[in-house]
């Protein structure tokens, strides 16, 4: 539309010259919806409306499965309609929204331990059902392994589909079997970090927090948390059956086991002593004196 000048106006009127006016019309800020297809996954809570930017009606919550049916852009905003919860419609301003893609599966039959509790879904996907959770520490066996969203995700025996992120190598712990011997080179990955009393991370180790985390990465087994419990629950083996991996034990303070080290073959131990991880001697004058026991967990 053309611009009309007031000054124009003004003359032809008699009023005489004043502001001029433009009286362009602005352009239309809503454009026609087409047609557009994909399956999404929402990545964050969002607003569902009745049309684009008109009534909001509900929400979908994060890692649901969306379906797009229309695009239309709103005052420079892309919004989308949906189909989502089983056909519901309902339009979502267009962010936070991942395109889903999935592979084929294909046979994956391993073993392994978690590492956190986590959650398994009847599919693979987290915006599929809840199944349930694996406890951390599990020991589980899978059957089949595909990506979703470029992440791996396997089929776990007997329960369902959880995040292969959250799964390590299980390393076989029977006989005499190199998982124990793997124990005492795993605990050497921490030499020289310091001793903390109460600690059982890498960043600090007592004597039972570095044996018992040991056992749980390197081997995948939960073993308990204190020196005099780890000593009940193992199985009690004389000083000529002692092997890599297994556990010595020690009355440090006069009042029961109050120490333990790993056994690293060879008259050696690593354990969590003095300032630091380290290596010790077993009878080198002190340790051989005081040693309650030998026990193991294979």
């Amino acid at each position: 539309m053309k611009k009309i000048l007031a000054t124009t106006m003004a003359a032809a009127v008699g009023l005489g010259t004043v502001t001029s006016i433009d009286l362009t019309t602005a352009s239309a800020a809503t454009s026609k919806a087409t047609k557009v297809s994909g399956t999404y996954v929402t990545t964050e809570t969002k607003s569902v409306y009745h049309r684009a930017s008109t009534k909001k009606i509900g929400k979908v919550s994060k890692n649901t499965k969306i379906k797009l049916t229309h695009k239309r852009t709103v005052n420079g905003k892309t919004w989308y309609k949906i189909s989502y919860n089983g056909g519901k419609l309902g339009w979502i301003v267009g962010a936070n929204i991942k395109r889903l893609t999935v592979s084929s599966a294909s046979t994956y039959k391993k073993t392994f331990v978690t590492k956190k509790a986590k959650n398994y879904y009847n599919l693979a996907g987290g915006h599929n059902k809840r199944l349930g959770t694996l406890s951390s520490g599990k020991k589980i066996k899978t059957s089949a392994y595909r990506t979703v969203n470029g992440k791996g995700w396997v089929k776990v025996n007997g329960y369902g589909w959880t995040p292969k992120s959250n799964l390590k190598s299980y390393v076989s712990q029977t006989g005499n079997s190199s998982s124990f011997d793997s124990l005492s080179a795993y605990g050497a990955k921490f030499l020289g970090v310091p001793y903390v009393w109460g600690g059982s991370t890498p960043s600090g180790f007592d004597c039972s927090g570095f044996t018992s985390y040991v056992y749980k990465h390197a081997a995948g087994k939960t073993i308990p948390r204190t020196s005099a419990a780890q000593y009940v629950a193992s199985k009690k083996i004389s000083k000529s059956q002692l092997k890599k991996g297994d556990l010595v034990f020690f009355n440090t303070s006069g009042r029961g086991v109050s120490h333990v080290s790993i056994y690293a073959g060879n008259n050696k131990l690593i354990h969590a002593a003095g300032k630091s991880v380290k290596y010790s001697n077993l009878y080198d004058g002190y340790w051989d004196k005081r040693i309650v026991g030998y026990g193991t967990y294979r």
